[in-house]
């Protein structure tokens, strides 16, 4: 078998990374188009404090929130959807669509969907109480910039229990770094739960289609489900308030 120098064969990779990180859509920007994994390093483990609980800047409120939490409660237990950024950490893929004025985020989980308007318009003044928030996005060189805002206090931001207020406000930043990344970072504004912005990043990868069937499965959450009735509370096993 004839040998490849390393030098030929970065020439031969780097000119099909450079096509994969330029790719386009049609009106010029970064196509962030695909189906993605979200299984992997956006989860944290289900928990956005990745074990430093101790660095999350919680207000006095934020504190008393968290450690009063009860899993119970948790609201995917009972088919609500699980909110922003939560629906992020969900181990189900999703599906991007993109097109001129709008970038479409469509998950598996719940078969939940996701609108997020690049077409400079602002956000719908009468939107104050959804799951998944009212989105608007602009472009800052290839990294789509998101804002959301008019999300509920009914869900968790992760499985952790991290709670929010309803005046949580996320902003959003996704760029296709290579054909097989799409990074991804959120800020979590919330200043009556937290006392400065919190943010975390990490990386998300096309999913590995399983033969047979479609990329996107049907799921959805039983309205009949018979699991609640034996849920335990946890809070008899949390630590005392320290402030």
């Amino acid at each position: 078998m004839k040998k490849v120098s390393m030098t030929v064969l970065i020439m031969m990779v780097m000119p099909l990374l450079a096509a994969a990180q330029s790719a386009r859509t049609p009106d010029g920007k970064p196509d962030l188009t695909g189906y993605w994994n979200l299984q992997e390093a956006l989860r944290f483990g289900g928990n956005l404090a990745q074990g430093h609980e101790d660095q999350v800047p919680y207000t006095p409120a934020g504190r008393e929130a968290f450690l009063k939490r009860d899993a119970a409660d948790d609201p995917t237990a009972y088919c609500l959807p699980p909110g922003m950024p939560r629906m992020l950490h969900s181990p189900f893929p999703m599906l991007i669509m993109q097109s001129p004025g709008v970038v479409a985020e469509l998950f598996e989980y719940q078969k939940i969907w996701r609108l997020i308007y690049t077409d400079g318009r602002p956000h719908h003044a009468d939107v104050t109480d959804t799951f998944m928030g009212d989105s608007i996005g602009h472009w800052e060189g290839d990294t789509l910039v998101v804002d959301t805002v008019g999300i509920n206090d009914r869900s968790w931001l992760d499985t952790a229990g991290h709670q929010h207020t309803s005046d949580i406000h996320l902003v959003e930043r996704i760029s296709r770094t290579a054909q097989d990344t799409l990074h991804y970072e959120v800020t979590v504004i919330d200043p009556k739960y937290y006392s400065k912005p919190w943010t975390h990043a990490g990386d998300m990868h096309p999913i590995k289609a399983t033969k047979g069937l479609p990329e996107l499965l049907e799921y959805f959450c039983n309205d009949n489900e018979q699991d609640t009735k034996n849920f335990v509370s946890t809070k008899d096993h949390l630590p005392a308030n320290k402030n």
